[in-house]
């Protein structure tokens, strides 16, 4: 167990989805350190969704803080309910998609050098269209189901970029997709 100590803790910036705060430390070598440290206040949901030929469903987002349209899983943030519960519902709001077998792939921290910031990641298997109706919050411009192969093709040729959504898609290669 690490010898850290934290001689102090300061909020700085609060939402509803996250929290900031600078925390004042002394190191395993006593020596003092500043971390600001952002937390989730729930964690994150990541959906792989496969259809009955084991395909995923990948859809090209706008990303505000990088200012760039980039591939994308289902994702979102959970608001205190069940895991599952918010995973469904993030994968209808974001796609109109849903599934009867899902399987919990474990949970990934995003960015452990800077904060809390876990995600649960599911796999959706043979998932089917339900509802037309999408969240009009997200600017998703393109949306299809892609093989792990051409995935990986993306990927190599860093058109897929989101360490994350890479990090789940591998838990769900581990898992048998």
């Amino acid at each position: 167990m690490s010898k850290w100590r934290t001689l102090s803790s300061e909020e700085i910036y609060k939402t509803p989805w996250i929290r900031v705060r600078r925390d004042e430390v002394l190191n395993h070598n006593g020596k003092p350190l500043t971390y600001s440290v952002v937390e989730l206040n729930n964690p994150s949901v990541f959906i792989v969704a496969t259809d009955p030929e084991g395909k995923v469903f990948m859809q090209r987002c706008y990303r505000y803080p990088i200012d760039k349209t980039i591939w994308n899983i289902p994702a979102g943030h959970s608001d205190g309910e069940d895991l599952l519960t918010a995973a469904k519902r993030e994968l209808l709001e974001e796609t109109g998609l849903a599934s009867e077998e899902w399987t919990r792939l474990g949970r990934l921290y995003q960015a452990a050098g800077i904060g809390n910031i876990p995600l649960e990641a599911f796999w959706a298997k043979n998932v089917h269209a339900v509802s037309g109706d999408r969240d009009d919050l997200e600017e998703i411009v393109n949306q299809q189901f892609m093989t792990l192969e051409e995935i990986e093709r993306l990927a190599r040729s860093n058109e897929f970029e989101d360490a994350p959504e890479l990090a789940v898609l591998y838990l769900a290669k581990l898992h048998g997709l």
